[in-house]
Parts: structure tokens; C-alpha cells; sequence
């Protein structure tokens, strides 16, 4: 299956809200590559201006990607930060 057949859509912005307050979410693209290699993210949400080459990384096969449809400057504002995210990812 290729990576890209895997991003799914979303709008769940209020899923993410959720995972952020609960403490799950690591923000930014180094972080969440970094635990992704040890096995410790489930999910990671993308904003619509995360870099494309962020999809095609081979330690993201086996999670699932979703894409908000939100731009990283929002995103950190969403989140509570004065800085872009472009990159979220869920602790498992």
C-alpha cells in the first residue's frame, strides 16, 4: 500500500484539542520522527503546510496519517503556541 493512500481527510480538529489537553500530542517534525522510530507515536496529524516529504518517510508506514485542514500558523495557535506547527504527533 502506498503511504499516500493511507492520509485520510480530517476535520477532526476537536480530536485533536483532546489529545493536546490530555497530554498526548509531541509538536514538531523532529520530535515526532524521533519517537516514531522507538514505536511511540499511534497517529500524526499534518497541517496543510507540513513539508511533503514528511508522508514518504519509510518510519511513518505503520501509522496512520491524518491530514487537517489547517495551516501550521494556525495550528500552533490552535494549540496555544506562538510558533508554527506543521507537525503533531499522538503518544500511544
Amino acid at each position: 500500500m502506498e503511504i499516500i493512500e493511507k492520509i485520510k481527510k480530517d476535520h477532526g480538529i476537536n480530536d485533536l484539542k483532546k489529545e493536546f489537553n490530555e497530554g498526548k500530542l509531541v509538536l514538531g517534525i523532529r520530535e515526532t520522527l524521533k519517537l516514531t522510530k522507538k514505536n511511540k507515536i499511534e497517529r500524526i496529524y499534518l497541517s496543510t503546510t507540513a513539508p511533503k516529504y514528511i508522508v514518504n518517510r519509510e518510519e511513518f508506514k505503520k501509522v496512520e496519517i491524518n491530514r487537517l485542514d489547517i495551516d501550521a500558523v494556525g495550528l500552533g495557535k490552535l494549540l496555544g503556541k506562538n510558533f508554527p506547527v506543521s507537525v503533531a504527533g499522538v503518544l500511544k
